[in-house]
């Protein structure tokens, strides 16, 4: 594993300076750890982002931390939505593509979304709840 793919929640956890989060990315920090987003994460938060914190936002999803939806990356969430389906589980396209991320790039993935649990049994990805 090479960082952490933080999900929205994380994000907008951040920018809201909760301790929990700003106390995991320190730590990751301490424990040379990247931290990075999906731009998923980037446009979820920009469509809710209050134009005070607007600043914040942009330092926030720097172009060293976002990470791009590739072809790649699609077709695992697409198989990813498919598969969940099939199994009874409605899962988001927006929450399917930060999985196929965090898989694709070999990152642990941060979130306080419980319907996320999943993950670690189906993918053997490595889940962090703070």
């Amino acid at each position: 594993m090479g960082g952490y793919l933080l999900d929205t929640n994380i994000a907008i956890a951040l920018l809201a300076g909760e301790h929990a989060a700003l106390d995991f990315v320190r730590q990751a920090s301490d424990d040379r750890m990247s931290i990075y987003f999906s731009v998923i994460t980037e446009c979820e938060v920009f469509s809710g982002l209050e134009s005070a914190y607007r600043l914040q936002g942009i330092k926030l999803f720097n172009s060293r931390r976002c990470i791009e939806v590739s072809s790649s990356v699609a077709r695992l969430a697409g198989d990813i939505r498919r598969e969940q389906k099939s199994r009874g589980r409605k899962l988001k396209t927006p929450d399917a593509i930060i999985i196929a991320t965090s898989i694709e790039h070999q990152l642990g993935l941060v979130s306080r979304d419980h319907d996320m649990s999943f993950v670690r049994e189906a993918f053997g990805l490595p889940l962090f709840t703070i």
